[in-house]
């Protein structure tokens, strides 16, 4: 909740996420109640419009970002850094050639992902069936 308070500030970054359909749907029924809090949150926040939530379908078998998690971001002074996510930490990338093909790696994943809409109606979907 700390690390969201700055996407709620006066002046907050824009954030774009992409995550799979399958992460929604990845619940046994104990956790009906929490994953209509959690989807509705996530809801929310995609209708600011500084936040973009983006829904790869369950269609999509085999993509790229199945790889690993990672972050991308870009200062104000134009410049990118990375961060690769792994079960023991994570990994900071600075170096031009890595940052490209992370980069490379973003946009293969965005393009697989839906709008920002259909992700929004998706989501919606998917909360009605744990509803």
């Amino acid at each position: 909740m700390d690390r969201q308070s700055s996407l709620f500030s006066p002046d907050p970054p824009m954030y774009v996420a992409v995550i799979e359909e399958a992460v929604l749907r990845r619940a046994d029924e104990s956790f009906r109640g929490l994953m209509v809090e959690q989807i509705a949150h996530l809801i929310e926040c995609a209708q600011r419009p500084h936040i973009h939530v983006h829904i790869i379908p369950a269609t999509v078998a085999l993509h790229v970002g199945l790889v690993g998690p990672f972050s991308l971001a870009r200062g104000s002074d134009g410049g990118w850094v990375g961060h690769l996510e792994t079960q023991l930490g994570g990994d900071v990338v600075d170096k031009d050639e890595d940052l490209a093909i992370l980069l490379a790696r973003w946009e293969s994943v965005r393009s697989e992902a839906l709008s920002r809409q259909q992700s929004i109606e998706l989501m919606k979907d998917v909360m009605t069936s744990w509803s």
